[in-house]
């Protein structure tokens, strides 16, 4: 599953490179998130009626931070190269494997 998982991202990323010019940063960040809430909808089928009050102030940071982290992203990718950008985006979290283990 994280190999599909990274594979998807990383082919939606590339995929997201021509519509860049298109529509910009911010404009593709809001794209891929709507495609994305589109496809989570259609595998999960997550029940809203489950979700308590005390947790949507949770989710909604959740969804401003990484809303706010793919604009950043696809800003980047806009400057510098794809590779280059993966590369350094990769760092956080292997980072944090390394000093974890």
């Amino acid at each position: 599953m994280a190999v599909a998982a990274m594979l998807s991202v990383q082919v939606s990323i590339a995929l997201s490179v021509p519509v860049i010019d298109q529509v910009g940063p911010s404009g593709t960040a809001w794209l891929r998130m709507c495609f994305g809430i589109e496809f989570l909808w259609l595998i999960a089928r997550p029940a809203i009626v489950s979700l308590r009050l005390k947790d949507l102030p949770a989710l909604l940071i959740l969804g401003v931070v990484t809303g706010f982290m793919t604009t950043f992203f696809l800003a980047a990718i806009d400057r510098i190269p794809l590779g280059t950008a993966v590369a350094i985006e990769f760092l956080g979290p292997l980072t944090v494997a390394g000093i974890a283990t």
